[in-house]
């Protein structure tokens, strides 16, 4: 009886001693899965007029292409956008959902277009009256650093009351 009791006790205590010796090693990838969790943490939702007095506001492009800055920013988790530039860059590798709605200016029309890295990668448009809206979304894949900003097209006009044109988008999952 007492030799069993031993070998229970030994094989209990190698049991314990061989989990032990590989608990630095979870340990370490417990605190990489959470840091991982906590970098994928990206939203951000931007609004062109920072004007709390809800004033009609426009902003022209003039004779070339315009980089519009979201000035109102409603939420930034993850640091990613930048209101100065009006540019979102990418903190983490991963697959992103980015959308953008614009209120037709003055003009009567709107063009304006979602650019990654300098390329096109969708527009709004919208030729109606003004106070006329036009959006557009896109799921895609983005490395990290690649940079997104919004350009209303030369000649063109967008308007804000409210926080009716946005620029907005998240991390779906990382890659």
């Amino acid at each position: 009886m007492r030799s069993s009791l031993f070998l229970v006790v030994v094989l209990v205590c190698g049991l314990v001693s061989a989990q032990l010796r590989g608990l630095p090693e979870r340990v370490q990838k417990l605190e990489t899965d959470n840091d991982v969790l906590v970098k994928s943490r990206v939203a951000f939702a931007a609004a062109l007029n920072n004007d709390s007095t809800n004033q009609w506001t426009s902003v022209e492009a003039g004779e070339t292409d315009k980089t519009l800055e979201f000035k109102k920013v409603i939420t930034n988790i993850g640091n990613g956008y930048d209101p100065a530039t009006g540019y979102f860059t990418a903190p983490i590798k991963g697959l992103y959902y980015i959308q953008v709605t614009g209120v037709v200016g003055s003009n009567g029309q709107l063009n304006a277009g979602m650019k990654k890295n300098g390329e096109n990668i969708f527009a709004i448009y919208h030729k109606a009256g003004i106070q006329a809206s036009a959006s557009n979304g896109v799921t895609m894949a983005l490395e990290q650093g690649d940079r997104l900003c919004v350009q209303l097209w030369a000649g063109q006009t967008i308007a804000d009351q409210g926080r009716l044109s946005t620029f907005t988008g998240f991390l779906v999952f990382p890659m």
